[in-house]
């Protein structure tokens, strides 16, 4: 049973237990101490788990000896009792600190207990506590409807019965408690509320209005408590999302599925914008009708740049590739090959003059020339790979017709192309990005294509650029992409980085390697703003 349903269980049987001022004349004495005892049960077990927890219950009677008795029969709740023999003295008091119940009797001289209920129920700190008037057992309708207009929660009749007496005030000592850990939890909850500096953690009304703010939220808002109380939260949006019903549009998320949750930039007080992670969530009563909503802003700006600056890292990381890349083909071509050109001029001159020789010299002359040329064409070669001069002075179509002829050339496999006859520059990071995966995919279906045959296809339209790569003609159809936990073949892991830059393009890159050896890469034609971060 929840606290609730135990609270409700109790006023329910006390109202049934004293309904009316005579229930004795109603019930059996073993009916009522029956009653009387479940009650006492019930008030005694809810005790246990505030014991320590002493509350004040105030006497007011001019009669001595109806304190002495009050006291006597309600020492055992283990409370402090406090006597008043007065209105005016129970009044000075309640000024001095608070009470879970006040029993008060009706008839005192200078002033009633109805005219002392009146001046209680008229302060703001004691007009909810409890007030049980005390009265004789003569008391007509009239005097408890009196008592109940000025704020009269019970009626006990007198001679006072222990344990109904015990049983109510222990009722109204339970609520207290329960009340007082309620205030006490909701206490807690705003100072820590209102000293979190990192979040904005503030209310609104049902219509979207601000009703309650926070110390995080004066520091990333730069509004102050007294600036923004009762302003709409769509303050804080900017004015093209307040154009588009973006505020709106988010409580009404809220009220269906109960939370809504978005990153998007914000407005402070003096204007500047940032980037704020937000969650609304709504506050229903107990029956479930809406109260309002409780909103968390947390400004993640720096969050943002951080991740930009790593969405950043790949292009700058293959930037540098290439610029090295570039750096060593320069170097080879410029020093390497010079030295080299050198050195087989000479060896044909000594070749020339090695026919007068024995023949293990002429033949050591003829070997040494076979090696230099051996090594100017595989530096040639690698230079070109690092870095196509064809591809940087004739554009991206030109580069491939001679990259295809020379690689057929050299490696023996059979080379169709479907090139346009004439076509404009690329932008200079998407042709080498395209001639990179061609470098790549060449040489592997060169090694792991049984067809020996290459073809690649290259068109632009006006929505976008198409390379396609294959070991066998026809259409190609590079299937369904497989899922991402599996294994990588030695393809993939070639292609990641031109992938990548693919990607960061706005382009998409497929490669099929299951029944044939298919590679596909599109890139828009207008390409995507990352593009300005790759190599120019």
């Amino acid at each position: 049973m929840t606290e609730k349903q135990i609270r409700f269980e109790i006023l329910n049987r006390v109202s049934e237990l004293y309904e009316g001022p005579n229930f004795e004349q109603n019930s059996s004495s073993s009916e009522v101490r029956e009653q009387i005892g479940g009650i006492k049960s019930m008030v005694s077990h809810l005790g246990v788990e505030g014991r320590g927890e002493r509350a004040s219950i105030l006497l007011v009677d001019d009669q001595q000896a109806n304190l002495v008795a009050l006291e006597s029969i309600l020492k055992d709740l283990g409370h402090d009792l406090v006597r008043a023999r007065s209105g005016q003295e129970a009044l000075r008091l309640l000024f001095d600190r608070d009470f879970a119940v006040i029993l008060l009797d009706v008839r005192m001289p200078d002033m009633d207990g109805f005219e002392t209920a009146e001046v209680i129920r008229k302060r703001l700190k004691s007009r909810d506590t409890p007030i049980i008037f005390i009265t004789a057992a003569d008391a007509t309708s009239d005097h408890i409807v009196k008592g109940y207009s000025v704020g009269a929660v019970d009626f006990i009749s007198k001679p006072l019965v222990p344990e109904v007496l015990t049983a109510k005030v222990g009722t109204f000592l339970e609520l207290y408690k329960r009340t007082e850990k309620l205030r006490e939890s909701e206490e807690r909850f705003r100072l820590m509320v209102e000293s979190v500096k990192d979040y904005a953690i503030f209310m609104l009304g049902t219509d979207g209005h601000i009703v309650s703010w926070n110390l995080g939220a004066e520091r990333i808002s730069g509004y102050r408590q007294n600036e923004i109380i009762g302003k709409h939260f769509s303050v804080f949006y900017p004015h093209e999302d307040i154009q588009g019903g973006k505020p709106q549009r988010g409580l009404k998320i809220a009220v269906a599925e109960g939370r809504f949750e978005e990153e998007g930039w914000r407005i402070r007080k003096d204007g500047s914008r940032f980037w704020a992670n937000v969650v609304i969530t709504t506050v229903r009563d107990e029956q479930g009708n809406l109260r309002g909503f409780a909103k968390v802003t947390r400004d993640i700006s720096q969050l943002k740049e951080a991740a930009q600056v790593l969405s950043e890292l790949p292009a700058r990381l293959l930037q540098s590739q290439d610029e090295e890349r570039q750096r060593i083909a320069q170097e080879l071509h410029d020093t390497t090959s010079p030295a080299l050109a050198g050195a087989i001029s000479r060896l044909y001159t000594l070749n020339d003059r090695a026919q007068h020789w024995d023949s293990k010299a002429s033949t050591a002359v003829q070997d040494c020339l076979a090696l230099a040329e051996n090594v100017a064409r595989d530096i040639r070669n690698l230079s070109e790979r690092l870095h196509s001069r064809a591809l940087e002075q004739a554009g991206f179509v030109s580069a491939v017709r001679s990259h295809a002829e020379l690689f057929g050339k050299q490696s023996g496999v059979r080379v169709e192309l479907e090139l346009p006859e004439a076509s404009d520059r690329l932008p200079q990071n998407l042709e080498i990005v395209l001639f990179r995966i061609l470098q790549e995919v060449l040489p592997y279906i060169r090694l792991h294509s049984s067809r020996q045959l290459a073809v690649i296809r290259f068109s632009s339209t006006r929505q976008d650029h198409t390379l396609e790569i294959s070991d066998h003609p026809g259409k190609m159809d590079v299937g369904v992409p497989s899922p991402p936990e599996r294994r990588k073949t030695d393809l993939e892991l070639r292609l990641a980085g031109p992938g990548e830059r693919i990607k960061r393009l706005g382009g998409s890159l497929a490669i099929s390697t299951r029944d044939s050896i298919t590679v596909r890469a599109i890139v828009p034609v207008n390409l995507h703003s990352a593009s300005s971060q790759d190599v120019s």
